[in-house]
């Protein structure tokens, strides 16, 4: 900064808390603040080589901070996000079915459950020959149901 004309730099210094809480709102909290005002400034200091002597610079510099702070996000979102696993950390492969296997799944359980209904009616009719004739004329319950209003 030692370059730069007095007045930027000292406008620059004197709200540095300022643009750097305005570098954080754009690109949050992990951000690299100090590399975005260096570009800001950077930005800022050419023009005013060239003459630039904006009405308000104070105001003009925020908006020079602001406008790199959302270039600066854009290139961070189209950055690829590269994670890195861990040595320790292992990687569990998917144990979801295929749907055809889940289909032959499904058709096999089907199967079993009517094979078990079957067994069962089998064994209720062997259950039902070895009930004493008393027993057997013993009516059934009934439920009267509850009527309704």
């Amino acid at each position: 900064m030692a370059d730069a004309d007095p007045t930027l730099s000292h406008m620059f210094q004197t709200h540095r808390q300022g643009l750097a809480g305005a570098v954080r709102s754009v690109l949050g909290g992990s951000a690299d603040v100090t590399e975005v005002l260096q570009d800001a400034f950077l930005k800022c200091w050419r023009d005013w080589q060239r003459g630039t002597r904006p009405d308000d610079p104070v105001a003009w510099i925020f908006v020079v901070v602001w406008n790199v702070a959302v270039d600066a996000r854009r290139r961070r979102q189209r950055q690829p996000i590269h994670e890195t696993l861990d040595e320790d950390q292992t990687v569990t492969p998917n144990t979801l079915p295929s749907p055809s296997h889940a289909l032959e799944q499904r058709e096999d359980c089907g199967k079993a459950q009517h094979l078990a209904r079957s067994e069962h009616a089998q064994d209720s009719a062997g259950c039902r020959a070895n009930v004493p004739a008393a027993a057997k004329e013993v009516p059934a319950a009934t439920h009267d149901p509850v009527p309704s209003r």
